[in-house]
């Protein structure tokens, strides 16, 4: 329905956003009422200066004397539609608080930190890492001396790197990750978003041939090695078939999984549909039904070997050799490739992902530090040792209740607001559900900080109409836009499309819908060439005898063979069949083609003026009948409100874009 709405307001009303607001003289004055209703002049500059963007109208007296009525029947319609009750609806409702709720979170961050991490991430993009790492895990709910025992042991596997033991047999050794045991730490080539954000910013930071010191991320502490910085390599499709081959196999299964995937290799150098083979002899039930057919891969989506391979392949369709990896045997076909696309086709992805990553946290956290300064945020967190004693293991259950405070202490307070324990409380109590498996004094943490958070950001989201006027503004013109959709859908769509409303209207409207210049003509098709000098020797005489072109066809044809048929068309002079009627001897011309039948087209007669059937004209009379059903519309309105336009006021407003040409 979004989208049918600014078609709706298309012509009229241009919601477009990052318009710099322009101050105006007149703009909080009184330009017109409905109904003792006012409208500001400032809603009608701020459209009409929306709209001169775009067409680059001049603001001649004129024009806004157009624009003006334009703009009083689209307040008519929309002070119908809420007299109607259209916005008291929960599907209106529903509808117009997810607009706001959207439009709200662009205000709601910290834009330049957001702008940063897109310029940081674009920028990491355009290089792959390759790297090793070692990981020391810390327990859940660990306490300081615990976590500090995992940094030192995080920095003693440093140390025997750097003191001459390879990085792999340290990270055997040492690494708490589950896959060291085959991979020796190696993680291969990636690039941003595919890993959590401590440990891309520690790798591409990170000079070649360099360990890190320890990274902390929600997994533990990691060693990591770079090995290599190369150009990103952008994306490959690929199909693979697998066979795969059993962890710790016997020899005879490891030979006959190589043997297997040999023979399928033979059958594709010999011809065979790689995909059908797919779909037969692939051991990855999750691709063998679609031919093997992966999704799109970057770097570091895959297990190395498999990605080296796939990267490797220089043509679409060129089918790789066969080769090992831990999964088993592959042979892959590349099906297209894409190089990294350019900035402006990366941006909103890289938004997108950002949103679904960690570091999406960071312009929200940097906002409500801004908020915090803004509104003098004070808090008293020595009060929330009170709660300690009244939380209990119904929080588990989601059964605990709020209890009554013998000391209900300011907690927070911002702006001349003053929020208590019993609010914090109240909290706790809808959002219990939270705790999962976190210890009572670590939930009451988070739950105090989010909040926080939520309090803060919800205060600023009351805020917003007033601090930004574009805010206001837009809400609005969507407000009003769906009441003007849905009232206009009732009042003039839904009519226009009664069949039995259409062909009255067409009925009482018949001289409307009339041809131009017509040309009505005869094809002939004759198979049997030898007719031909019978056949156009005796059309001149076809119409003097009376007969019609499908009689005058039939005499030359008998029950046991058809020669001649006809077929009867009316159309534009241009079409290419009688574009040239004009030049021919006499009425009719004759064509030889060159499957050896002959083709003859006569003019039968030329007409102007005819009325066009229902069937050919019913998108314009569709048309048509909407905009009378609308001036009808319309009409009644302006007899059922009365509108009165402060001239003195619209005078202000012409002078001003006048002298701001």
């Amino acid at each position: 329905m979004n989208k049918i709405i600014r078609n709706t307001l298309a012509g009229f009303m241009v919601i477009t956003c990052g318009i710099a607001a322009v101050a105006q003289p007149t703009e909080q004055k009184i330009l017109l009422t409905i109904n003792n209703e006012p409208v500001t002049a400032g809603e009608f500059q701020g459209l009409y200066l929306k709209s001169t963007s775009i067409e680059n109208a001049k603001p001649t007296r004129e024009v806004l004397e157009d624009y003006l009525n334009l703009f009083i029947n689209y307040k008519l319609k929309v002070k119908a539609a809420k007299d109607n009750g259209i916005d008291t609806t929960a599907a209106f409702k529903n509808e117009y608080q997810g607009y706001v709720e959207q439009l709200a979170q662009s205000y709601l961050i910290d834009n330049q930190v957001l702008n940063n991490l897109i310029e940081e991430a674009y920028n990491r993009m355009q290089y792959e890492v390759s790297a090793s790492h070692i990981l020391i895990s810390i327990p859940e709910n660990a306490s300081p001396s615990d976590t500090l025992k995992c940094y030192q042991k995080a920095m003693e596997a440093r140390s025997r790197i750097l003191k001459g033991e390879t990085f792999g047999s340290v990270a055997v050794a040492m690494s708490n990750d589950p896959s060291v045991s085959r991979n020796s730490g190696f993680l291969g080539y990636f690039t941003a978003f595919q890993m959590v954000y401590p440990f891309e910013s520690a790798a591409y930071s990170t000079p070649v041939d360099s360990i890190s010191m320890p990274v902390r991320t929600r997994f533990g502490y990691h060693i990591i090695k770079v090995h290599d910085k190369r150009p990103a390599r952008g994306q490959v499709k690929v199909a693979h078939i697998m066979i795969r081959v059993p962890p710790n196999p016997s020899p005879q299964a490891a030979e006959d999984a190589r043997l297997k995937i040999l023979g399928i290799y033979q059958r594709l150098t010999a011809g065979a549909d790689f995909a059908q083979l797919a779909k037969d002899e692939s051991q990855d039930p999750s691709t063998s039904k679609s031919g093997g057919e992966l999704p799109w891969i970057r770097p570091g989506q895959v297990i190395p070997e498999f990605e080296a391979v796939a990267f490797s392949l220089q043509h679409d369709g060129e089918i790789s050799q066969p080769f090992q990896s831990s999964a088993g045997w592959h042979i892959v076909k590349r099906l297209a490739k894409k190089e990294l696309g350019n900035r402006e086709e990366l941006i909103p992805e890289i938004r997108a992902m950002l949103m679904r990553d960690s570091r999406g946290m960071l312009p929200r956290t940097a906002f409500i530090e801004n908020l915090k300064k803004e509104y003098s945020f004070k808090q008293d967190t020595s009060k929330l040792k009170l709660l300690i004693p009244l939380l209990d293991s119904s929080l588990y259950k989601g059964t605990w209740k709020s209890p009554n405070l013998k000391s209900n202490s300011t907690l927070i307070s911002f702006n001349g607001n003053e929020l208590k324990l019993s609010d914090f409380c109240n909290f706790i109590e809808q959002n219990q559900g939270l705790i999962g498996k976190h210890s009572i004094p670590a939930f009451l943490m988070n739950a105090y900080t989010e909040w926080v958070n939520l309090t803060l950001t919800s205060y600023e989201k009351s805020k917003l109409p007033d601090k930004y006027p574009e805010f206001a503004q837009l809400t609005r013109e969507y407000y009003e836009g769906m009441l003007l959709f849905e009232i206009s859908n009732r009042e003039v769509w839904q009519k226009s499309s009664d069949s039995l409303g259409i062909a009255n209207f067409y009925n009482e409207h018949q001289d409307s819908y009339k041809w131009g210049k017509r040309i009505h003509f005869a094809v002939y098709t004759l198979t049997d060439p030898k007719i031909k000098k019978a056949f156009v020797s005796g059309i001149e005489k076809r119409s003097k005898k009376g007969l019609s072109p499908l009689d005058y066809a039939n005499r030359f044809n008998s029950p046991a063979k058809q020669v001649a048929t006809v077929v009867e068309k009316s159309g534009d002079p241009t079409l290419p069949e009688v574009a040239d009627y004009n030049s021919w001897p006499k009425k009719f011309s004759v064509r030889d083609t060159q499957n050896g039948e002959v083709v003859v087209v006569e003019v039968l007669d030329t007409t102007i003026g005819d009325v066009k059937p229902l069937t050919d004209c019913k998108g314009e009379v569709i048309s048509d009948y909407q905009n009378s059903l609308e001036r009808e519309w319309l009409e009644k309105l302006k007899k059922h409100y009365t509108v009165i336009v402060n001239r003195s006021v619209f005078d202000e407003i012409s002078a001003w874009q006048n002298n701001n040409k």
